[in-house]
């Protein structure tokens, strides 16, 4: 006979991240997996989705009650319907704290949530200040919090992976504005599922930060560049050094056909060296990480295995409420 799992809450659980994340925790635990829209008729085995509006305390509460874990990958990049005179950075905090008041309440012995790399002394964009203010939020309840920052997130679905590839597509030449020129270290999302699956139910990492980034630090500029490369195509970089954030939100949301309030945070955000201070992913996966270029062509044969599928994550990463 099974012994009863422990029951997981995935909140944003419809999200590209959530999806890849939801088998792994399955494989130890009963996942609830928490989404507004409808939920999937036929789930895999110890998974169940449930409708919950993040918005409302008393739904979340009912999502949470007899949980043992929370897994946390909510973000909103636009106003919501719900505030339309509301920033981003507001509903971030009203679903976080919801959440965290929720979470206490039914008892929970550890939320994990997946944020951003972001040094916390910078003058940081306001994108990147959110993802701190929603960290300090969930764990304010007294919850044991552990969080997990990680660098851009190359995956099927993902808003920024969907927005560097439409560029690189569609543009002949790509215009190269000084933002370009800035250091990040992009992750796999494979890797990214597993480290936060590891670090459920793992008591050594209640109050932890964890840093993800892959193998490569690289800019913008060269994630492009090896991007054209992997897709077949030959792209010219022109550098635009007077190109202001502004115009660079008007140019890659006409491109893309992204929503420039869900471009405007993250243009914001680029200038900003996005680096892991240390491997937390390899220390805890016992491996090195993906690199970018396999982590990249993971991404596309996913969306070219499935058109239909890769139209729904498209809807899904520009849509108002940004699921991870």
């Amino acid at each position: 006979m099974e012994r009863e799992r422990a029951r997981v809450v995935v909140a944003g659980a419809s999200g590209f991240v959530g999806r890849a994340l939801l088998p792994l925790l399955a494989a130890r635990f009963h996942v609830v997996a928490l989404s507004r829209g409808a939920p999937e008729a036929t789930p895999p085995a110890h998974v169940e989705w449930r409708a919950c509006d993040l918005f409302s305390l008393r739904d979340t509460e009912r999502a949470l009650a007899g949980a043992d874990y929370g897994v946390y990958l909510v973000h909103s990049m636009m106003p919501s319907a719900r505030l339309t005179q509301a920033s981003f950075a507001d509903v971030d905090l009203v679903l976080a704290d919801n959440f965290a008041r929720a979470a206490q309440r039914a008892g929970l012995r550890q939320i994990v949530y997946l944020g951003g790399l972001a040094a916390e002394d910078e003058a940081l964009s306001q994108h990147l200040e959110s993802r701190l203010e929603v960290e300090r939020t969930l764990a304010s309840r007294g919850v044991p919090l552990t969080a997990v920052r990680a660098g851009l997130v190359i995956g099927a679905g993902g808003s920024s992976f969907q927005l560097l590839e439409r560029l690189v597509r569609r543009l002949p030449v790509m215009l190269c504005p000084a933002w370009t020129a800035t250091r990040t270290q992009p992750v796999a999302l494979a890797d990214v599922a597993e480290l936060l699956a590891g670090t459920v139910g793992d008591a050594s990492c209640a109050g932890a930060v964890l840093e993800a980034g892959g193998p490569e630090v690289m800019t913008y500029r060269a994630m492009m560049q090896r991007t054209a490369a992997l897709l077949g195509k030959r792209r010219p970089m022109l550098p635009v050094p007077f190109f202001s954030p502004g115009l660079s939100r008007l140019w890659v949301s006409l491109v893309t056909q992204a929503p420039r309030a869900l471009v405007a945070p993250l243009i914001q955000s680029l200038r900003h060296t996005m680096v892991a201070s240390r491997d937390d992913l390899a220390a805890r996966l016992g491996r090195s990480g993906a690199g970018f270029d396999d982590a990249v062509r993971a991404a596309l044969a996913e969306q070219a295995a499935s058109p239909a599928a890769r139209r729904d994550a498209t809807r899904r990463a520009f849509a108002g409420e940004r699921r991870r």
